[in-house]
């Protein structure tokens, strides 16, 4: 396969924010992945499943000026978790996952992964941070992103959100589901998750594979529609 350049790739949503990893723009089996970048830090949000985790640490090191220091790991779906391994061993990057999922991940479970679903294998690796609802990370020069637990797609579902240059950005996954008793998936607890979120009041939303909602009315929009449907 013949990449161009990696700025030609790089989509920029917020300041500060852009999308790195995707659909088309790393693998069709990827999710859609972000980098927060901030004067000290560089957070990437997921990491695709794990083919292209070399695309996506060039998209990101191309956004930041630097390969990413941090991985957040939305949940242990392989199409958000598979790159993991191999992004730690190519950027020594933190990876930080909900202690909810983090057995999935560190044991590469074909099954909560969905990795079967996708005729791939989750490659384990060990977190070196679990996050939980109310942790903030300091990226430096304004960019505190603060960590949401979202149960109900995954036990340990999150979102992350961030007053990134004065747009309040949500990085919210897999809003949309889909949900099912091998995830360990809960419809009542999912539910007020998604009222935690409208709570915010988001003026972007970055979903994991329904792309980029804004302004804030759309991102409301989104977030109640799925609430009718489910």
């Amino acid at each position: 396969m013949t990449w161009g350049k990696a700025e030609d790739s790089i989509t920029r949503i917020a300041p500060g924010v852009f999308i790195v990893g995707g659909p088309d723009v790393s693998d069709p089996r990827d999710c859609l992945c972000y980098l927060i970048k901030g004067t000290e830090a560089r957070l990437l949000v997921d990491c695709g499943a794990g083919p292209s985790a070399p695309r996506i640490l060039e998209l990101a090191t191309e956004a930041g000026g630097a390969p990413p220091t941090h991985l957040a790991i939305t949940h242990a779906h392989i199409d958000h978790a598979g790159g993991a391994a191999e992004l730690k061993r190519l950027a020594a990057c933190q990876v930080m996952i909900h202690a909810e999922d983090a057995q999935v991940l560190a044991q590469g479970d074909s099954l909560r992964s969905a990795a079967n679903w996708y005729g791939l294998k989750l490659e384990a690796v060990q977190p070196d941070r679990f996050l939980d609802d109310g942790d903030q990370l300091d990226l430096g020069g304004g960019q505190v992103v603060r960590v949401v637990h979202t149960p109900g797609h995954t036990p340990g579902s999150l979102a992350l959100f961030c007053p990134c240059g004065g747009a309040r950005v949500l990085f919210g996954q897999d809003i949309h589901g889909p949900f099912s008793p091998a995830f360990g998936s809960n419809l009542d607890d999912w539910r007020q998750s998604m009222q935690k979120l409208l709570d915010l009041k988001a003026d972007v939303l970055a979903e994991g594979h329904y792309g980029i909602f804004k302004p804030a009315q759309e991102v409301e929009s989104f977030i109640r529609g799925q609430l009718r449907t489910n």
